[in-house]
């Protein structure tokens, strides 16, 4: 489990100064309107934490929140966060092992990040321990259909330029974890196991991507 974790936190580490570039290009520039979807989903959020929070660029969207705080296991991703958001907060952690207090948060968020779990009933028992009674789950992720073959085609087949970019280990690390994507009754299903009811979905990019908002309804 730490081996693997351990090659997430140094991927994400090594592609950090250009993962912006990236993320961009693969979502055909939609991923800023896709994250600021995500926070209007959300609603009101006074304390907001987002898990897997990359460079920051959701808690960087969210000025209306009180308190941000960002979440990450890679030092190099964070390095990136906090020089772009000096007013948010971020730390070095592991979403199974949340360093906060109980009923601490009203929202969490997760852009592209729920696939990458290594253990994601941990996560879900975890964000149930911190999040207030009410508190809501909010995620962005890639639906596994049939475009998600598709797309996970069309990565293999610009392998050459990934591998220039990134290196081929750390692009291929990319394809395999679409081919980890789960799908929305997937999802629904591990969500209901520890109380979080789904209240909305929306799809974007021809249902390839979806916006999901879980409420927390037991303790």
């Amino acid at each position: 489990m730490k081996d693997k974790k351990k090659v997430v936190a140094d991927v994400f580490s090594v592609v950090s100064s250009k993962y912006d570039t990236f993320l961009k290009g693969i979502t055909f520039g939609r991923i800023d309107s896709w994250q600021k979807d995500l926070l209007t989903l959300m609603g009101n959020v006074e304390n907001l934490l987002d898990v897997g929070t990359g460079t920051g660029e959701v808690l960087i969207k969210a000025k209306s929140s009180r308190l941000r705080v960002g979440v990450d296991i890679s030092l190099g991703m964070l390095k990136k966060a906090k020089s772009k958001c000096k007013e948010c907060h971020f730390i070095l952690g592991d979403a199974e092992n949340l360093p906060f207090k109980d009923a601490s948060f009203d929202a969490v968020c997760l852009s592209l990040v729920y696939r990458h779990l290594i253990e994601r009933e941990g996560f879900l028992k975890e964000a149930q321990r911190v999040l207030k009674v009410g508190g809501k789950i909010a995620l962005l992720d890639i639906n596994r259909f049939f475009l998600t073959g598709i797309l996970v085609i069309l990565m293999r087949l610009i392998k050459p330029l990934g591998s220039l970019i990134f290196g081929s280990d750390r692009w291929d690390f990319f394809v395999h974890s679409l081919e980890n994507s789960l799908s929305v009754d997937q999802v629904e299903k591990e969500m209901g196991k520890y109380g979080f009811n789904k209240v909305r979905e929306e799809r974007r990019l021809l249902g390839l991507v979806y916006l999901l908002l879980f409420e927390k309804t037991s303790l």
